[in-house]
């Protein structure tokens, strides 16, 4: 589909000093799948696609629980708050920037990097929230949001600036920021609860397949709900949403055991890599799209030139996210991020002292 896939969190990498492999790696996947829904052949344009929706739905389930681990992770009480705040506001200034660099480009993609900008602003209120809380936000969102978007619909967009502009943000776009919080607050409620202990994992597993086959089982079964890729309905939030959290809990149990296989750890490598450079990943992704753009765009590609450019980004992605974890170096857009944030966040934190 021309506009559709995730884009990357990366500014949002864990500063602790537990590194969770098994987030890095679901991160990773989301990259790939965004990858594949951009440049995979498709039968019509109209056709879905596994890929369609799905990644972007996991990369904002792993945005949520980056920002539980940046701010502490099952205590949230060991970081100071207000410089959390002010460097989770700067890094979402740049990306709102950078995404809006990024649309300028004959992608056709449907830049994400916006969207996730705003996203993280509107977490600011909601950071350290009490698990029982931030449950009761995200079930009003979940019901209340796509009722909102559903009578915005049917009375008529605005068509004035700023007001349509700031709908489609929030409500009729591609990743409408307030039928998607409930995402991001399903993954800071896992960060919450302790991602070290077994039975979280296991929680997350069971909870996450459970409302998943609940979100897509009662669009299948129920006359006038609907779970198609990127259409924010409740549906389709649990169904995607769900998956995302069973994913990230399998890669949790899988990766980050106590003793790890060796096998495994070597296997998931690539994912794990790419996972930790995801804002260079995505960004040079749509740059390349963005230069084959007179042979599709994005959603469009023949099977002659879609299938072999998803094989040559996928290695080119493996090849460059290698070798800076060889050289245990960030990629250069997570650098200049935290950098950025690091820098800020200080002086917030002196400002608000």
């Amino acid at each position: 589909m021309a506009r559709s896939g995730p884009a990357s969190t990366g500014a949002l990498a864990p500063t602790s000093s537990v590194r969770f492999s098994g987030i890095d790696a679901a991160r990773g996947l989301a990259i790939i799948g965004m990858m594949a829904a951009h440049v995979w052949p498709r039968d019509d344009i109209q056709s879905e696609l596994l890929v369609d929706g799905r990644p972007s739905m996991l990369f904002a389930v792993v945005a949520g629980v980056a920002l539980g681990l940046v701010t502490g992770g099952a205590d949230r009480g060991t970081v100071p708050r207000t410089t959390a705040r002010w460097r989770l506001l700067i890094r979402a200034a740049l990306l709102l920037a950078l995404g809006l660099l990024l649309w300028m480009l004959p992608s056709g993609i449907a830049i994400i990097l916006d969207y996730y900008g705003l996203m993280f602003a509107l977490m600011l209120p909601l950071l350290f929230l009490p698990r029982p809380a931030l449950l009761g936000v995200g079930a009003v969102l979940l019901v209340g949001a796509p009722l909102l978007r559903d009578e915005v619909v049917a009375a008529g967009a605005p068509v004035e600036q700023p007001w349509a502009a700031t709908t489609e943000y929030l409500l009729t776009g591609y990743y409408p920021v307030l039928l998607w919080l409930p995402l991001l607050i399903a993954g800071l409620l896992c960060a919450r609860s302790d991602l070290t202990l077994t039975r979280t994992r296991l929680l997350m597993l069971s909870l996450g397949t459970l409302t998943s086959v609940a979100g897509y089982g009662a669009a299948a079964v129920l006359p006038g709900v609907g779970a198609e890729a990127h259409s924010s309905t409740a549906a389709e939030l649990l169904g995607s949403g769900g998956l995302a959290v069973a994913i990230i809990a399998l890669a949790l149990l899988l990766l980050d055991r106590p003793l790890p296989s060796r096998g495994l750890s070597i296997a998931a490598l690539p994912l794990v890599s790419i996972g930790r450079m995801p804002l260079t990943i995505y960004t040079g992704h749509v740059l390349v799209i963005a230069g084959f753009a007179f042979l599709g765009p994005a959603g469009r590609f023949a099977p002659d030139v879609g299938i072999p450019l998803f094989i040559g980004l996928t290695i080119a992605a493996v090849l460059i996210a290698g070798t800076f974890q060889a050289l245990r170096l960030r990629g250069p857009l997570e650098a200049a991020v935290s950098g950025l944030a690091g820098l800020a966040g200080r002086r917030g934190a002196t400002m608000g002292a």
